[in-house]
């Protein structure tokens, strides 16, 4: 029997098994040519973007409305084939991660296919069920757990009590969010236009909410929008706090009017045992401690939150029966 989970996710999209770990963790893209051939997936896809050739098409099949099941299928086609995942006389269980804005429909829609492709049973689970389950929670117990995913185009927080998610509530505001705010300040600011690398390098670097008395700086290299020629500039820390801060004082009110909804006992017990938080935007400096102050209550951070999702599908395959 072979046991495999996917992390379906608008921007990224991952592949684990119990023995073996990660397995794959690259951009949720398809690069295609006039013919739909599969010039590349993930990486290999997302390097073709901006190329000159007409032929060439890049797709990011659950960024569009609807989702493009046609280049999930090819992706998903693919990414199973490579690792094996359908062998001869041997039966595939597979786990889904998907995202909470993904509706039962495409979830049936999706299973489907799946089992097309060769897969014996698929099991989809929301994401923020799979990384409560990674942060290793114990959500049978009789008092309220509490859980935030902060991803890349994704924002949901779930209170858990005795085996149940009696409340969730989903954000628009996420890591894509933070990207077009710093892109569009970069442009109006400096006249540069920059690439998602770039600003990726500055979240990575330079990314913080709280106010340094030394603050860090970076060199960062656009596109003038005048000249058309390569322009470098510097900025510092402080500057991107100046930029973060409505958004995440936005995340703060909508954590606050989220509590405020939840029954007393609930509330207390969340204020006593705090908010279990990942996603990768959750490694923006500062960010845990800004939420801690605004909320007021204890705020912890997974030990790899970019990974929480994938450690939770994980724990869940090894608990699957034949």
């Amino acid at each position: 029997m072979i046991r495999m989970g996917i992390d379906l996710g608008t921007n990224y999209i991952r592949l684990c098994t119990q023995e073996d770990g990660l397995l794959y963790n690259e951009p949720c893209m398809v690069a295609l040519d006039n013919q739909n051939h599969v010039l590349g997936i993930g990486e290999d896809a997302k390097d073709l973007i901006g190329t000159m050739d007409p032929n060439i098409r890049v797709i990011s099949p659950l960024r569009e409305s609807p989702i493009n099941f046609d280049v999930l299928d090819i992706l998903l086609d693919q990414l199973l084939y490579e690792h094996k995942a359908f062998r001869m006389f041997q039966k595939t269980i597979l786990l889904v991660s998907y995202p909470t804005s993904f509706s039962k429909e495409s979830c049936e829609i999706l299973k489907e296919h799946l089992e097309e492709l060769g897969a014996y049973r698929v099991y989809f689970e929301q994401e923020i069920w799979i990384a409560a389950i990674g942060a290793k929670l114990d959500l049978f117990l009789p008092v309220a757990s509490c859980v935030l995913n902060i991803g890349s185009a994704n924002c949901d927080i779930a209170l858990f009590v005795n085996g149940k998610m009696e409340k969730k509530a989903r954000c628009n505001i996420s890591g894509v969010t933070i990207n077009n705010i710093l892109k569009n300040w970069l442009f109006n600011s400096y006249n540069i236009n920059v690439s998602t690398k770039q600003v990726e390098k500055i979240k990575r670097k330079i990314g913080q909410v709280m106010i340094q008395q030394n603050p860090k700086s970076i060199e960062v290299i656009g596109m003038d929008r005048n000249t058309h020629v390569l322009k470098s500039i510097i900025i510092n820390e402080n500057q991107v706090v100046g930029i973060l801060t409505p958004l995440v004082q936005q995340w703060s009110n909508w954590i606050l009017q989220f509590l405020s909804n939840l029954p007393i006992t609930a509330q207390q017990d969340v204020k006593a045992r705090g908010i279990i938080c990942c996603g990768g935007s959750m490694l923006l400096g500062g960010l845990a401690t800004y939420l801690q102050n605004a909320v007021g209550c204890p705020i912890f951070v997974t030990d790899d939150p970019i990974n929480t999702v994938s450690a939770g599908l994980m724990i869940l395959l090894s608990r699957l029966e034949d």
